[in-house]
């Protein structure tokens, strides 16, 4: 049986929708996590939800696993997201996600290295856009 590489987590709480990363990520384990992520997202019917997403612990990812995180940052908005925060370490995930994933440059979000930072951010956002 293969050695799981990675972890992810995924939760809601008052208009945040948190999905914590730990590990390698290949193709596989990111269709897990879409699958988990788009789950929780789907059972929301279309509220409007802000996305922490705490990727501190990711070690790295394939391209393939790159491209199905494009993918996924494609589809939110089309179903209620109206924000969105990065909690990181080290600017090298930055930096690679910035190179693999070109319509990051395109949207709205932050990036944060302090997870409390990144919800008192979001949760501000949510209460602004789901009031207009």
């Amino acid at each position: 049986m293969p050695k799981k590489l990675s972890t992810t987590s995924v939760q809601y709480d008052d208009g945040i929708v948190t999905a914590t990363l730990h590990g390698l990520f290949n193709e596989q384990s990111a269709h897990d996590y879409s699958k988990k992520l788009f789950g929780l997202v789907r059972e929301l019917n279309g509220k409007p939800f802000a996305l922490l997403a705490d990727i501190r612990h990711v070690q790295g990812a394939t391209p393939d696993a790159f491209d199905i995180l494009s993918e996924i940052i494609g589809k939110l908005p089309n179903m209620g997201l109206c924000a969105k925060a990065y909690v990181y370490e080290g600017l090298v995930i930055k930096g690679i996600m910035f190179q693999r994933i070109p319509k990051l440059k395109e949207m709205e979000y932050l990036f944060f290295t302090d997870c409390d930072e990144a919800r008192d951010w979001l949760s501000d956002e949510f209460i602004k856009k789901s009031n207009t």
